[in-house]
Formats: structure tokens, C-alpha cells, sequence
């Protein structure tokens, strides 16, 4: 029996048809439209990742896995195909042909099958970049939303008139108003004189010097010393006296200074106006800047005299960390002084003070005890050495 004629242009337009029908069949389970693929995209960034899996894997395998990817990878071989007739008398011969023209084709095959595979991997990298950067996005966005409710919140409850408005404040005015003459300054400063007599070789620094009143003190006996504060106008009235003052601020001035080169550190009515974590740094390099035996003198408010907070801490409105005597004792303790001392001073006038209504032993001890807790010095300060 002769073998059957093979009809080749059937045969090519079954395979063009064979491959038309792969191209549709690709098209529509892996290529979805637009807002398909946006969605897919946003679901796909807001997936969350188990917590045991490696971030590589999971990225691999939340774009791959199940996904249109991976029908796309598993399509990436043309050559990868079984082949059929639907011609019965002569199927077997079409299908030996058709195997033929494969291995005639393969090596086109192969680099057909190489790019697809690139270009599967080049998507699936892709769209992992996609899903990372908008994973980013989102969380920059919760973050501006949070930020829009706590602005929302703020102008709700205060509205407009509550913004701050920039204001001038002439400090300098304020303390010649407010703390006295340079005489009276003098005379509260001078018991902090004999601490540094004999002189030191190493100068005294006056941190937050104002005026130079204790560096006016310091000179006259004979004690080297400068001066930092930051006010400008009292900068300049400091010098046209002679002083050395310098401008800046008190704790990046102290940094400055060599370790160990500093015969003393006096600070005067400042602390209060700093926060507690720039006292405690302050407290820290002046450890640092004394030569062994050093003296270190912090004076501020006494808050423990409840007259001061209808007295000097209220009026002063730069005021910001009141410091009990034992908590800045502690502090600098903590700071590594040694022989620390609380000296008191700007005793109450005495007819502020209460009197006692008769001589009954008990009426007098309590009378006493409401001048110690109402009327006790307005100032303190912790004396210690390095």
C-alpha cells in the first residue's frame, strides 16, 4: 500500500493555526487589561509577608507562585508543546513531519525559549521593584495622613490665633530691671571668692558671666579668669570694663577648652534656663576641663523657698527647669565631684517673715517651721571639687 501524500501547505497552515490559537491563549490568561494589572499591582504591595520566610523567597514567590507569571514561565518554551492531527488518514505522518520540522527548528527554538525565560525574570523583577516601592509609598503616605491628623487636631482645639508670633525679648533690659545693681550682684557673689583663694595657676571660667560681676570680684583678687555669655550687649559693656568675656554658648565654649586646663568652673543664675539634659552634659565637661582639685560652684533658684515661685521664678519668664538643691547635689555628684556642699544665700527680708502671736513654745515652733518652708534663702549653690 503506497504511503499517503503529505500535503505541506496544510501542514504549515495547521501549525499557524496551532500557534494563533497559543498566542490567544496567552493573551488572555496572562496579558489582563490595564485596570487589571493596577489592581493586581496594589493588592499584590499590600500583601504581608510571613514572618518566617526570607524577604528573596517571598518576593520570588508572591510574584510567581499562582500568579499570571507563572502561566507566562510555563509558556516560555515554544518548543515544549505535544503535538497532534485531527487528520485521520494521514495524522501519524503529519505528526512525523511536524517533529521533523521542530528538530529543523530547535536551535530557534532554543533562543526563542532563552529570551522568553529572560523576559518572564525581567517582569517578575519588575514587578517585585513595583511592589517594594509601593509598599514605600504607602507607608509615607500613613505617615503624612497621621501627621495632617495631629495638624488637624492642634488648629481644632486653639485655631489660627494660637500660632506663635515671633516676639522680641530684651533679656539684658530685663535683668538690669529685675536682678539689680552691679553693687548688689557683687555683694551676693563675693562669698564665692574664698574658694578660690590662694589663686589658681589655671584660669576661672564664668560661665553665662552676664555683666562680669564676679569676674570684676575674681580680678581683684588676684584670680586669672574669663568669661562666656551670650548677649552681645553685655559682651560689649563686659569688655569697656576690661573683662575678658567671650561670646557664645556656655556648654560648646566649655567643650573647646583642653581637658584638665581650668583651675575652676562658676555658673550664676544659669541652669535654670537650660534643659536638664544640657545641665547634665554641662556638668560632665566641667568634670573634664578642672585640673584635679578644681572647684566647681552652680548656683540657682531655691525652690524649696516657696517664696521664689511668687518671687524670682515667676517673674523671670525664660525660666524652664526648677532644680531641688538635693537633685542638682545628686547631679553632680553623678558627674564625678567629690566634697560637695550646698551653700545658701539671698536670705528673706525680715519683715516678710511671719512672728509668732504669743510665747507658747508650741506656737513659736510652728511659726518657725512655716518661715523655714515659706521663707527660706532664694538661692543655693552646689560647691564641689574635681
Amino acid at each position: 500500500m503506497a504511503a499517503p501524500e503529505v500535503d505541506v501547505e496544510a501542514l504549515i497552515e495547521d501549525l499557524r493555526r496551532e500557534a494563533a490559537e497559543m498566542r490567544r491563549a496567552l493573551g488572555a490568561s496572562v496579558l489582563p487589561p490595564e485596570e487589571d494589572r493596577a489592581m493586581a499591582l496594589r493588592a499584590l504591595a499590600r500583601e504581608k509577608p510571613s514572618d518566617t520566610a526570607p524577604a528573596a523567597e517571598l518576593g520570588a514567590a508572591r510574584l510567581l507562585d499562582g500568579s499570571r507569571l507563572a502561566t507566562l514561565s510555563a509558556l516560555a518554551d515554544p518548543g515544549d508543546v505535544d503535538f497532534h492531527s485531527h487528520r485521520a488518514s494521514i495524522g501519524r505522518g503529519v505528526v512525523a513531519v511536524k517533529r521533523a520540522l521542530r528538530r529543523l527548528l530547535t536551535p530557534i527554538l532554543d533562543r526563542q525559549a532563552a529570551f522568553n525565560r529572560a523576559a518572564v525574570q525581567s517582569f517578575a523583577a519588575l514587578e517585585e521593584e513595583l511592589a517594594r516601592r509601593l509598599d514605600v509609598v504607602d507607608r509615607q503616605r500613613g505617615q503624612i495622613e497621621r501627621r495632617l491628623l495631629v495638624a488637624e487636631e492642634v488648629l481644632g482645639r486653639g485655631g489660627a490665633q494660637d500660632v506663635p508670633v515671633p516676639v522680641t525679648f530684651d533679656y539684658a533690659a530685663f535683668e538690669d530691671a529685675f536682678r539689680g545693681s552691679r553693687d548688689h550682684v557683687r555683694a551676693q557673689l563675693e562669698r564665692y571668692v574664698v574658694h578660690f583663694v590662694p589663686p589658681p595657676t589655671e584660669p576661672v571660667v564664668d560661665l553665662g558671666c552676664g555683666r562680669g560681676e564676679f569676674l570684676e570680684l575674681l580680678g581683684a583678687a588676684g584670680v586669672p579668669s574669663w568669661g562666656v555669655e551670650q548677649d552681645e550687649r553685655r559682651v560689649a559693656e563686659a569688655r569697656t570694663r576690661g573683662l575678658d568675656v567671650r561670646r557664645g554658648d556656655v556648654l560648646t565654649a566649655l567643650e573647646e577648652v583642653p581637658d584638665g586646663s581650668l583651675g575652676g568652673v562658676v555658673s550664676f543664675q544659669v541652669v535654670e534656663h537650660l534643659p536638664l539634659a544640657k545641665t547634665v552634659r554641662l556638668l560632665a565637661v566641667a568634670r573634664s576641663k578642672l585640673r584635679p582639685g578644681g572647684c566647681l560652684i552652680v548656683e540657682t533658684v531655691n525652690v524649696q523657698s516657696l517664696i521664689t515661685f511668687a518671687r524670682a521664678w515667676s517673674i523671670d519668664p525664660s525660666h524652664r527647669q526648677p532644680l531641688h538643691p538635693l537633685t542638682l547635689r545628686f547631679l553632680v555628684e553623678q558627674a564625678g565631684f567629690a566634697r560637695t556642699q550646698l551653700v545658701y544665700g539671698g536670705d528673706v527680708e525680715p519683715d516678710v517673715r511671719l512672728e509668732p502671736a504669743g510665747e507658747d513654745a508650741a506656737t513659736q515652733r510652728n511659726v518657725a517651721r512655716l518661715n523655714a518652708l515659706l521663707f527660706a534663702p532664694q538661692d543655693y549653690a552646689v560647691v564641689a571639687f574635681a
